[in-house]
């Protein structure tokens, strides 16, 4: 019978781990219309640009730093501007594929 009890313990704790894990690694995640399928976009605002890095912050609070050879539209990015990040959707930790101003 303890044998039994320690192994729901230890299942219904790793049970809260991962639902705690899946809850905290959410982003806004939005899709543009013509890269949907190959990538993530997410976007953010700009907070400060400080020579060539751009500092922005998701609706959710994550942070992301990237710099203007990421920027591939010829907008000039503000201080306040909404961008959109993208990430290759199969390897989202590799970084930014390219940013665009959100129009």
């Amino acid at each position: 019978m303890l044998k039994r009890m320690i192994i729901l313990g230890t299942l219904s704790i790793i049970l809260v781990v991962l639902v705690l894990v899946k809850s905290q690694s959410t982003s806004t995640v939005t899709n543009d219309n013509n890269d949907s399928s190959e990538y993530i976009t997410i976007e953010y605002t700009i907070s400060k640009i400080k020579e060539n890095q751009y500092y922005g912050e998701s609706d959710d609070g994550t942070a992301i730093i990237f710099s203007a050879g990421s920027i591939v539209s010829g907008d000039n990015i503000q201080v306040d501007d909404v961008v959109i990040c993208y990430f290759e959707r199969d390897n989202f930790g590799k970084g930014i594929v390219k940013v665009k101003k959100k129009k």
